[in-house]
């Protein structure tokens, strides 16, 4: 399910003024928490998903701290690029492995 409110959907914006978006979904699978961290920037040319599952799930305060991390460093969100499809909501509203 997606995570609504509580400010991790909120757009960001890097030091070079590159505008970031994020959703977060989380939920049981199988008897495992997953929570899934998506972003993109504006143009959509670069997009992500950082995938934390069992017990590398952490509270929604990290979460903030995981956002601002991948706003922040280049290398970092380099580790989760994915190509996404849009809408995000719709494409990834229940669990799929991702490809």
């Amino acid at each position: 399910m997606w995570w609504n409110g509580q400010n991790l959907d909120l757009t960001r914006t890097d030091r070079t003024g590159q505008r970031w978006h994020f959703r977060v979904w989380h939920d049981q699978v199988d008897g495992t928490y997953i929570q899934r961290v998506f972003f993109w920037n504006e143009g959509r040319s670069e997009t992500g998903v950082l995938e934390l599952i069992g017990e590398r799930a952490v509270h929604r305060r990290r979460l903030k701290d995981v956002i601002h991390r991948l706003v922040a460093r280049a290398d970092f969100r380099g580790r989760h690029l994915v190509n996404l499809e849009f809408p995000v909501e719709k494409k990834y509203a229940t669990y799929l492995p991702l490809a």
